[in-house]
């Protein structure tokens, strides 16, 4: 009997297992949770140092000195539609293709796996409203479904093609 238990277990745990997961990370802006998937997170850090660069958009906060390299920091709350922040909390470096950018943040809670059936597509109303340019809706690219709650998984890719525009 302990074999066929021990069989079904197996099988069990298997068919659990085969669903597949995304590791992301959760963190706060303005009191919203959101997420990047850490494929594209490179880091958390405190800034120590943040230097300003002139004739550069009001997004950009300035430059720091990672390690030898130079990272543009930036505020993405007024593509999200919230108020600009001036408090470096957490910034988070994101590396996307051959950019790499600090994001501020104002609180880093998380990095979680989650199966993929809780990574929802944007509800309709919202989607609808990615054309809108001055939509945040269009910074999103999909829903996280958590036990405690949703964060909304930015999208990298517009944000990014926005802030090299502006």
């Amino acid at each position: 009997m302990a074999d066929i238990n021990t069989e079904v277990t197996a099988e069990v745990l298997q068919h659990a297992t085969a669903e597949e997961e995304v590791r992301i990370c959760l963190f706060s802006i303005s009191g919203d949770t959101y997420a990047v998937t850490v494929d594209l997170l490179a880091e958390i850090i405190i800034p120590q140092k943040v230097f300003p660069v002139p004739t550069t958009p009001s997004h950009v906060i300035g430059i720091i000195n990672l390690r030898g390299n130079i990272v543009p920091i930036v505020d993405i709350r007024p593509a999200l539609s919230l108020p600009s922040s001036t408090v470096l909390n957490q910034v988070a470096i994101i590396r996307h293709e051959q950019m790499t950018i600090g994001i501020v943040v104002d609180a880093v809670a998380d990095v979680i796996s989650v199966p993929l059936s809780s990574v929802l597509p944007l509800p309709a109303e919202i989607a609808v409203q990615e054309s809108d340019t001055k939509s945040r809706s269009r910074y999103l690219k999909a829903i996280v479904q958590r036990p405690n709650g949703v964060a909304a998984l930015l999208n990298i890719d517009r944000l990014l093609e926005t802030i090299r525009l502006s």
